[in-house]
């Protein structure tokens, strides 16, 4: 785990809550925030889905988030990040991912998170 004024970042077995995202990201000179949660769906190719399982190793995915959220703050002026992904096993509907930014306009937190999540995915050693 990573976390500071400006960035939040958690990889657990613990079911994330959008709440403590908000609680974090909530700036008052910000006027834009953007969540983003990625959650278990029950198909998958026309297979039923109950659930996933997510297996990470932490310290290396939680050191390549920090380097995508460093890299994306160069691009976009957000001010606070929240990003927390579980681990272990996720039921359909749980939420295994949670993006969230806030910025004094959302453009910049809508972007952030649309490219957070797309970079995450791509490069972070969290396994399905």
């Amino acid at each position: 785990m990573l976390s500071n004024a400006m960035s939040h970042i958690l990889v657990t077995h613990d079911p994330l809550s959008v709440t403590s995202a908000l609680n974090h990201i909530t700036d008052p000179s910000c006027g834009g925030i953007s969540v983003f949660c990625g959650t278990t769906r029950n198909s998958f190719q026309d297979k039923a889905v109950l659930y996933l399982e997510y297996e990470a190793y932490e310290p290396m995915a939680v050191k390549e988030i920090e380097k995508i959220v460093d890299g994306l703050r160069k691009c976009h002026d957000v001010r606070k990040v929240y990003v927390a992904h579980r681990t272990g096993r996720v039921d359909v509907c749980e939420v295994s991912i949670i993006v969230a930014a806030s910025s004094p306009h959302r453009a910049d937190a809508i972007q952030f998170v649309s490219h957070a999540v797309d970079r995450i995915k791509e490069s972070v050693p969290i396994w399905k």
